[in-house]
């Protein structure tokens, strides 16, 4: 039980963040991006800092010392991905964006390769390719003609932005200081996160942004905080703390499925056949990225 734990917990965090692209693509016409992304994190914050107050104090010197690589996990994870996200989901489905953002994993391996030389096998490379393949079937709606006159929809633009922010994310907790507990990571850089977020946020606000409160518009912001935000992110870094980045990423395979069934289940999105197509292409490719034989390090 103890060896499948890190695994329920990354299948736990792809499960919660499918629910952040739903919830938030309902969410798009009472909240904006930058206004939800700050209200995500002041929410997780809430819950967490109760239970995490006194390991914070006791791990505060070492928080200090790596406040850069701190600052950075906040920029990749919490502040651009997230928003980009959101901003994706104003103007694109839920299942168009899942199966985007699964080709993550893809980008992660291509970090690994560039920032400390794993290179991919022959297998890992062909996947990465058939992976990029689906993606483009998927941005460019199974239309060839799209594809050659580059007419993404700002979503899709917004989505491949994305990407590279968590696949950076991701690589960076590579770095954590021995010792220093995830849960810990996680309110610090949510902290960190926020602080970033606000003037942002407030500058969105005064030039425009409104932001329609409502009983199920607030039910949402409080899933989005609880589960796809302090629940998804601890899940998430113990996981990786645990099985390494490029293995966990393997579970954010999960999350288009999950994604698109609850796309469809609850926002009454439909299954096109470039989405089945792109799709399925996507998820041959991650496969194959993602069980080839160990990198060889050089």
């Amino acid at each position: 039980m103890r060896r499948a734990l890190p695994y329920m917990l990354l299948a736990g965090a792809a499960l919660f963040w499918a629910g952040n692209f739903t919830t938030a693509r309902a969410l798009r016409d009472a909240w904006p991006p930058l206004p939800l992304n700050l209200a995500r994190w002041l929410v997780a914050l809430a819950v967490l800092l109760p239970f995490t107050a006194h390991t914070l104090r006791a791990h505060a010197a070492t928080l200090r010392r790596h406040l850069g690589w701190l600052a950075a996990l906040a920029l990749t994870g919490v502040v651009l991905f997230q928003t980009f996200l959101y901003q994706a989901l104003a103007s694109t489905t839920v299942v168009t964006a899942s199966l985007i953002a699964a080709n993550t994993p893809v980008a992660i391996a291509l970090g690994a390769w560039l920032a400390f030389g794993d290179r991919p096998t022959r297998r890992q490379a062909l996947g990465i390719v058939v992976s990029l393949v689906g993606a483009l079937i998927v941005v460019a709606r199974g239309d060839l003609q799209t594809l050659l006159g580059l007419r993404l929809t700002p979503g899709d633009l917004w989505m491949l932005a994305a990407v590279p922010c968590w696949a950076a994310y991701s690589l960076l907790l590579k770095r954590a200081p021995v010792g220093l507990p995830q849960v810990t990571v996680v309110v610090a850089t949510s902290a960190i996160g926020a602080l970033m977020l606000a003037p942002l946020a407030a500058w969105r606000l005064w030039v425009g942004d409104v932001v329609v409160l409502s009983t199920a518009s607030v039910t949402g912001v409080l899933y989005i905080g609880v589960f796809a935000g302090a629940l998804a992110f601890v899940f998430w870094n113990r996981g990786v703390a645990a099985v390494g980045a490029t293995r966990a990423g393997v579970f954010l395979h999960l999350m288009p499925l999950f994604a698109a069934l609850l796309g469809v289940t609850f926002l009454g999105e439909r299954l096109a056949p470039h989405h089945l197509v792109g799709g399925a292409l996507v998820m041959t490719g991650l496969l194959l990225a993602s069980t080839g034989s160990r990198p060889r390090t050089g």
